[in-house]
């Protein structure tokens, strides 16, 4: 990761967003404080990634504390269709507009 402080990142911009194409660009305030720029793209992927393991981390639990029973391949089919639906969905409503 590529590393600034928000005074140079306001002078050479386009530089850091060029940066920013490859690697994330921490940026830095004098307080301490920072932000980091990263590719859209590359963001996505992250939000996509971590919605998938927070979704894991439910099922995970529901198991431990026995909100389960055993699937069968019915609901199991039906489920997976759901959450395609969703996921295809949730996709049309954002790229209109």
């Amino acid at each position: 990761m590529e590393r600034t402080n928000a005074d140079d990142f306001r002078s050479n911009l386009k530089e850091w967003m060029e940066s920013a194409r490859n690697e994330p660009v921490k940026i830095t305030r004098k307080t301490g404080e920072a932000f980091v720029l990263i590719n859209a793209e590359e963001f996505e992927k992250i939000q996509i990634e971590l919605a998938s393991l927070r979704g894991i981390a439910q099922g995970l639990s529901d198991v431990i504390s026995g909100k389960v029973k055993k699937s069968q391949r019915n609901s199991t089919d039906s489920a997976i269709e759901k959450a395609k639906d969703r996921v295809l969905n949730k996709k049309s409503k954002k790229s209109v507009g």
